[in-house]
């Protein structure tokens, strides 16, 4: 029998916490991969054997009074004595704070991020002491839940946005650098993902980017685009590397689309392999959003980023009815409201951009008898669409996904009213039958302080002109 065969007569205390096959090794495959602590404890031949840990309980454990240690022999071992000393640039932050947030992290960060899960962050915190990688991803985890799930009182006390650039700036401290024995981890790529979401958010695009390439070398390091590298991976372990590639997937052709940056990641063949560890609702919410960037192939990038000559009504119209989707819509229906938002909102923001593709290569139409995906008007009735859907999600489920989200409806509504004062066709009946939707839109964009720090003079002005132009506007906004 192969030994890869052969079962292992002892699995360590993390292999036994993820319920994943452990290979016995010193330091196991499993932990390497994921960059976690490979340790063993003990236990009595005649311990009963556990059932299934409910998703969240390790969680509890963490938070449980005290910060003592869970059943886990890693888990928290050394909590309450954890102490960093303050450095040059970076104070210094209790395990309490880093506990306090997992709750957060699991309810708004994983299922938008579905690669290290909070039970594993929960055991790392146990281990910042001990391993000074492990306390960098500790310190940016914080970072980008700060981020994510508190975006709007970062931007009202500043206390709050120096906190993130802290923590930070502490985690770049902390940063394993590759050296000639280096061995990259999981761990490794998400660390450098958090730090380009969080350098977006304190608008350093530039920086942002740089630590979204480093994730993607890591990437290529771990061999994840190899169907052959993977095949003797643990499942739970392959799917989650899947996943990791597939977000810097999603994070490069959005820097892509926003920031003009040319890509050099493909897509995988397939969606990331089933995981039941993950539960229903993230993993489907997960392969719909891989659906929506997928549509931004490698065709449509031409088009955006360099010329559009060849861009025929053909290639947009098929485009826009794979965007148009009723079956994706349906099923995006059956998820959490959170989800909804990113995932219909994004695909709102792709059909934007399809339609400006198209009308930069004259290739729309004012005619009646035009297709109404080759239509002039078409993002008047797309803002309709987009307004009913907004009324159904609570402001603050479209808010947490940050500045990304808000980037995404501002091109939107900056497409509405570009449309609006610079088309003809639009101007008069069509425009004051949808003065309602922009107002609507206008509002929603305005009411998130984060959009202050983007472009709300730009969209000021339009307004502006809008108002001068259609009377009906002034009286509308009067009895709202």
């Amino acid at each position: 029998m192969p030994d890869s065969d052969r079962r292992t007569l002892r699995a360590c205390d993390s292999c036994k916490r993820r319920k994943v096959r452990c290979n016995g090794q010193s330091r196991c495959q499993q932990c390497t991969h994921s960059g976690l602590p490979c340790t063993y404890t003990s236990i009595p031949s005649d311990r009963p054997r556990k059932k299934n840990v409910r998703r969240g309980t390790v969680i509890a454990e963490c938070r449980a009074l005290n910060l003592r240690p869970g059943k886990s022999a890693t888990l928290l071992a050394h909590a309450e004595k954890l102490s960093f000393m303050p450095s040059s640039t970076a104070s210094s932050f209790n395990p309490a704070f880093f506990i306090d947030l997992l709750g957060d992290y699991e309810q708004y960060v994983f299922p938008m991020s579905p690669v290290i899960p909070a039970e594993e962050i929960c055991e790392m915190i146990g281990q910042m002491d001990g391993d000074k990688n492990i306390a960098s991803f500790v310190y940016i985890y914080a970072a980008v839940t700060l981020d994510l799930t508190r975006s709007e009182p970062v931007q009202e006390a500043p206390g709050t946005r120096d906190r993130i650039a802290t923590l930070l700036t502490r985690s770049l401290e902390l940063r394993r650098r590759p050296t000639l024995d280096s061995h990259v981890s999981i761990v490794d790529v998400m660390s450098g993902l958090f730090a380009e979401m969080a350098f977006g958010t304190l608008r350093r695009p530039d920086l942002a980017f740089i630590y979204l390439r480093e994730a993607i070398s890591l990437l290529y390091m771990l061999n994840v685009e190899s169907e052959e590298a993977l095949a003797n991976l643990d499942p739970v372990q392959r799917a989650r590397l899947q996943r990791a590639y597939w977000e810097c997937f999603v994070h490069e052709r959005f820097t892509a689309l926003t920031e003009n940056r040319p890509p050099c990641l493909g897509p995988l063949k397939t969606h990331p392999d089933h995981d039941g560890t993950l539960p229903p609702d993230v993993e489907t919410g997960w392969q719909l959003c891989i659906d929506n960037f997928r549509l931004v192939d490698r065709e449509f990038l031409d088009f955006w980023l360099g010329g559009r000559s060849e861009v025929t009504a053909e290639w947009i119209e098929e485009k826009q009815r794979h965007l148009e989707d009723d079956e994706w819509h349906c099923e995006v229906s059956r998820l959490p409201q959170m989800q909804q938002a990113d995932l219909v909102i994004t695909r709102h923001w792709l059909r934007t951009l399809t339609w400006q593709i198209a009308l930069s290569n004259t290739l729309l139409s004012s005619l009646p008898s035009s297709s109404l995906l080759l239509s002039l008007s078409f993002p008047l009735r797309l803002s309709n669409q987009l307004r009913q859907f907004l009324m159904t999600i609570p402001r603050d489920l479209v808010g947490i996904h940050g500045s990304g989200i808000l980037k995404k409806l501002f091109e939107i509504a900056s497409t509405i009213t570009d449309v609006v004062l610079n088309v003809t066709h639009a101007s008069g009946d069509e425009t004051v039958r949808r003065i309602h939707d922009i107002l609507f839109l206008k509002d929603f964009l305005f009411s998130f302080t984060g959009f202050q720090n983007l472009w709300p003079e730009v969209l000021t002005q339009k307004f502006q002109l809008i108002r001068d132009r259609y009377p009906e506007i002034k009286e509308m906004e009067l009895l709202r």
